[in-house]
């Protein structure tokens, strides 16, 4: 399946913190971080800010968050939301942070290394910004969010020539690799595991409001209305099975991985 860029993340930007599942996956990471209270930590990949909100009522008013993206509309959707204490925002490469060496007690990655074209130079430039016993703290996904959704998904699109684009995740689909990356970065004391995470989808709408608000909709771009319409009340039905006694559980296996500087 085609592979989320830049610019896809771009187009979906304004939408993208509607994704319940991102946010319920960040809230988690953060909370098996455990940052303490006042210390400084980088959020990398931020997207639209969950996971920096979370770490910076973690850290408090005497800590410090930097979030940091490439993508200026995500980050415009970041900074619509109330502001915190201690808590900004940086257009930035994760492999080049706008932060001094040696400068922070955390950096934290919610499923956004493996979007990183080299991942070993993100996370050498992690350690560089942090203290020595900081902590690079990241997650990704081990197999299919929400299955079996994605899958009913992929074989709607099917007839009519399209796949969902989908991010990157299978380069960093198991602990063995997590541990590889972070080994091979310099990080010691690792840290790793999976966890399946609960989802509560309440309709098949909001399903299709999920597919169309994120990644896996934009090739929906390329059908007129009526295709649209169409499509639409195929998938309802594909979904209703799932939906016919309310609201359903999905499952969302979080991979959970983090190393210390020595």
């Amino acid at each position: 399946m085609p592979r989320a860029t830049l610019a896809d993340c771009d187009a979906v930007a304004g939408h993208y913190g509607r994704l319940s599942f991102l946010a319920v996956s960040a809230r988690e990471l953060v909370t098996w971080a455990a940052p303490a209270a006042g210390e400084h930590w980088v959020d990398v990949a931020t997207g639209t800010g969950e996971a920096a909100r979370a770490l910076a009522a973690a850290v408090g008013p005497e800590g410090q968050v930097l979030g940091t993206d490439l993508s200026a509309p995500m980050l415009e959707q970041a900074r619509q939301y109330p502001p915190q204490p201690g808590l900004s925002y940086a257009l930035a490469d994760g492999a080049t942070l706008p932060v001094a060496s040696e400068s922070q007690d955390g950096v934290l990655c919610a499923a956004g290394l493996f979007f990183m074209e080299d991942m070993e130079a993100a996370l050498r430039e992690w350690q560089r910004v942090l203290c020595r016993g900081g902590r690079t703290v990241l997650s990704s996904f081990t197999g299919e969010l929400m299955a079996p959704l994605p899958s009913l998904w992929a074989a709607r699109l099917a007839p009519l020539g399209l796949r969902p684009v989908v991010p990157p995740a299978a380069r960093i689909a198991s602990l063995d690799r997590a541990a590889e990356l972070l080994t091979r970065a310099g990080f010691t004391q690792l840290h790793l595991e999976v966890r399946s995470v609960p989802l509560t989808i309440r309709s098949a709408e909001e399903r299709w409001e999920h597919i169309v608000q994120g990644l896996e909709g934009l090739p929906l771009r390329a059908l007129s209305a009526a295709q649209l319409e169409e499509l639409r009340t195929q998938h309802l039905t594909d979904l209703a099975t799932y939906f016919a006694q309310g609201p359903a559980t999905f499952q969302i296996p979080l991979l959970l991985a983090q190393g210390e500087k020595r």
